[in-house]
């Protein structure tokens, strides 16, 4: 029987297929490689023909990347869950060290670790992102979207899966988060410092399902209240769960501005920088009391409008 059993959805990209295999197999021993081609037209089928020692399962009508895990969860084998996305990748012998931990902390859920962050060729930036909680009980954190974790970095203990339940198609986007918010609820997380996979970043025009953020944090908003609904957020007093959804707000609502101040507007994207605070104003109107971001914000579109550079 494999060790870990890591799930690869994939859907009309096979030119990256090969390279999102080779990273799998690498990272650990004993390991399952299990890509589920989500309904592609082109020749996905064929290359994935040619990549030896895969499990390879097709599905007819598209279901979506969370539809897509389901699937390769169902027919795993392994005691141990991994998710890499076609356009990532492990780093060698990754999956072995967060396996080793989960096996010596049998109460853990999962276990995540750091991500290198890169472009779109997959070459590492220098940035590296790792939640900054040492582990344990990050339920809350979980909650208010304050624990930077991704399918990328985690391996999942599977019995977790049937506690919890699968992937919530429902949440297109935020699926992940809810998935690691309800294992929270009732597991103990372990986080390691060493990195565990490399992060292909989205730009807002590379055809990822992360480069709609304004979008995706719009989502989490509004599917905060279904989590604040489980017994364990439900116990708690009023004030805690509406203290947990002011933060998460005012969190989105400033990632959305800093993003678009840092990263859009500097390389002329408007509509972007246009979506992302038009999105955080909905969200948290108290965001438009911020004088500092808005006169830096308000320079910048008028130097774009009259065609100038910022």
């Amino acid at each position: 029987m494999p060790r870990v059993s890591v799930i690869i959805p994939t859907h009309e990209r096979p030119h990256l297929l090969a390279r999102a295999v080779a990273s799998a197999r690498a990272a650990g021993t004993d390991v399952e490689v299990i890509v589920v081609d989500d309904a592609s037209t082109d020749q996905t089928a064929e290359v994935c023909r040619n990549l030896p020692n895969i499990n390879y399962v097709r599905v007819e009508r598209n279901q979506g990347v969370a539809g897509a895990r389901n699937i390769g969860i169902l027919v795993s084998t392994a005691s141990y869950i991994a998710f890499l996305d076609d356009d990532d990748l492990r780093l060698p012998g990754s999956l072995d060290i967060q396996i080793e931990a989960l096996e010596a902390h049998p109460e853990a859920g999962f276990a995540c670790g750091a991500m290198l962050m890169a472009d779109q060729d997959c070459q590492p930036n220098g940035e590296v992102v790792r939640p900054r909680q040492s582990g344990g009980d990050v339920f809350w954190e979980l909650l208010e979207l304050d624990f930077p974790v991704m399918p990328l970095c985690t391996v999942i203990r599977k019995e977790c899966f049937l506690r919890v339940g699968l992937l919530n198609r429902r949440v297109s986007g935020v699926d992940d988060w809810d998935l690691f918010t309800r294992i929270a609820e009732l597991y103990p997380v372990l986080v390691l410092q060493a990195p565990v996979g490399i992060y292909r970043q989205p730009t807002p025009f590379s055809g990822q399902g992360s480069s709609a953020r304004a979008a995706q944090l719009r989502n989490a908003a509004r599917h905060q209240p279904s989590l604040l609904r489980l017994p364990r957020a439900a116990a708690a007093p009023l004030h805690k769960r509406r203290t947990i959804r002011r933060r998460m707000m005012n969190r989105i609502s400033e990632n959305l501005i800093w993003t678009a101040l840092t990263q859009y507007l500097p390389h002329g994207k408007i509509g972007p920088a246009y979506a992302n605070i038009s999105v955080a104003l909905r969200l948290y109107p108290l965001s438009a009391v911020r004088p500092g971001a808005y006169k830096h914000l308000a320079k910048r579109l008028m130097m774009k409008a009259r065609g100038f550079r910022a």
